[in-house]
């Protein structure tokens, strides 16, 4: 028979083996825990760290993404970044619930090879025409129709000069109105107060060739300077060059539809270097053979009759900026009853 002390040296014995074996069994499944750890680690992790063998780094989606748009923007001629029009000058943003503006990008990219179809402003809800009643009017003959005919929009206001061009805005030229009177049209687009600023320049300047360069160079100065003295928060409407009837270049060569819709393309990209809305007429105006539709067409071929303005009202109608105080029609998605 074993003697106390004899029984109890066996029992603390029993109880270290125990100690032991359990010991080693929680340090078995942390080791087990963290090896599988690293291989998670190992497998998920290394997309953007560098690779030993080469000593090269490799970027995540997003950074290659970004390293490309800055790459392309770099080399390429026709690159353009998008603007950011809900900065402010000190780069803080200033979105706030009820304001909206054109959409802010969140990658850096280019733009090769603009189409002003794709950059144009989508359908957005309609808008009563009481809505142009504070928007202001730039441009030539064409936009004097506006002003003219009861199909257009003639409680809006009017900068609109016959065979003027952006050159002459840029250089503080004076310029007559239809009705005879002569001003400088900076300013007077200024005195008038504008919420919403139209602009359609650019059919007198194209009836040469070659000059599109000095067009467009012109076209982003004057857009400098309307957004250097108007009030801030004023919405710029860029409205594409309409087209025109194909008997057209035959006594005005630079007229030709395929220039006139490049031109076009290089106006939406401007549109977007500015942070200006892009508005394509085009849509509206051409036929299926991108001239200007027969039955829009005045008697020369560039100009519209009262029919062709209603089509262009009714576009343009169709095509604001969102904005809950906006007008907007009865059966509009944007409708809001007053009741």
């Amino acid at each position: 028979m074993q003697t106390y002390r004899e029984f109890y040296e066996q029992s603390r014995r029993r109880r270290r083996k125990r100690f032991i074996r359990r010991t080693l069994a929680v340090a078995l499944v942390l080791l087990l825990i963290f090896g599988l750890a690293w291989v998670i680690v190992t497998l998920t992790g290394g997309d953007g760290e560098k690779d030993a063998s080469s000593g090269t780094a490799v970027s995540t989606g997003a950074d290659s993404q970004a390293t490309s748009a800055q790459q392309t923007g770099e080399e390429g001629s026709d690159s353009v970044l998008a603007p950011l029009p809900n900065m402010d000058g000190s780069g803080e943003n200033t979105t706030t619930w009820n304001t909206m503006g054109p959409v802010e990008q969140t990658l850096d990219y280019t733009i090769n090879q603009p189409d002003y179809r794709m950059i144009a402003l989508p359908e957005c809800g309609v808008v009563d025409t009481s809505y142009f009643n504070t928007a202001t009017f730039v441009g030539d003959s064409l936009t004097q129709g506006l002003q003219l005919y009861t199909t257009g929009l003639p409680n809006a206001h009017y900068c609109a000069y016959k065979g003027i061009g952006p050159s002459q805005i840029v250089n503080g030229t004076t310029a007559k109105k239809e009705d005879g009177t002569e001003e400088i049209p900076l300013d007077a687009l200024v005195a008038s107060q504008p919420d919403y600023v139209y602009i359609l320049l650019g059919t007198n300047t194209l009836v040469n060739t070659g000059n599109e360069e000095g067009f467009l160079a012109y076209y982003g100065q004057m857009i400098d300077l309307f957004q250097q003295n108007l009030a801030e928060g004023v919405k710029i409407y860029i409205q594409a060059i309409p087209p025109v009837r194909p008997e057209v270049v035959q006594s005005k060569a630079g007229l030709e539809n395929g220039r006139i819709r490049t031109v076009n393309n290089s106006l939406a990209q401007l549109a977007l270097e500015k942070g200006c809305y892009f508005v394509d007429l085009q849509e509206c105006l051409a036929d299926e053979e991108g001239n200007l539709r027969a039955d829009y067409a005045a008697a020369d071929g560039i100009h519209m009759n009262p029919t062709g303005y209603q089509a262009w009202v009714d576009y343009l109608a169709r095509h604001t900026a969102y904005d809950k105080r906006n007008p907007y029609l009865y059966g509009s998605p944007y409708y809001i009853s007053e009741s």
